[in-house]
């Protein structure tokens, strides 16, 4: 998620707080304010003094000594659309894909190594390529077994990559 520039702004700290506590269930505190908002402790700490005596906010301390703040009827709601935060993903995991055996062994049944490439093992699609292709230089019969094999190799190629499978 990309960081908010800090500010000491109290109706920037204040429309925050307002997001934190109809948003999410959390217990509210100065320094939990301050880490969402991001703003120093102490602009937060004014800001939820000032609306405490303003009788819009609660104040209420437990049994440790530890001071927390409460929204009178509260309730949760969710975020309006535009406020969600938008998950911003690495590059190389947008990138990154499930491969199918399926799909890896057709593609090797039409090109020797192609499902390899596909299951991202360039390495093994080269070997798998000379080799097939090597084989069906020889004889006929090699390079239709090596075919079958690479095949085969695909397919349990993407069955590794894939997540729950061993």
């Amino acid at each position: 998620m990309p960081t908010m520039p800090r500010t000491s702004d109290p109706a920037v700290i204040e429309h925050r707080l307002l997001d934190l506590a109809y948003t999410t269930d959390t217990v509210i505190t100065a320094p939990l304010l301050a880490y969402y908002v991001p703003c120093s402790i102490e602009d937060a700490d004014r800001v939820l003094d000032r609306l405490t005596t303003e009788n819009r906010l609660t104040l209420e301390v437990d049994d440790d000594g530890n001071v927390h703040y409460a929204v009178p009827n509260r309730q949760r709601i969710s975020p309006p659309l535009r406020q969600q935060a938008i998950v911003r993903r690495d590059p190389m995991e947008l990138q990154a894909h499930t491969p199918h055996p399926l799909v890896a062994a057709v593609l090797s049944a039409i090109v020797p190594g192609a499902g390899q490439l596909y299951a991202g093992r360039p390495l093994s699609a080269i070997a798998w390529f000379t080799i097939v292709t090597m084989g069906y230089l020889l004889l006929i019969v090699p390079g239709v077994v090596l075919h079958i094999l690479c095949v085969a190799s695909a397919a349990g190629a993407t069955r590794q990559l894939r997540p729950g499978t061993a």
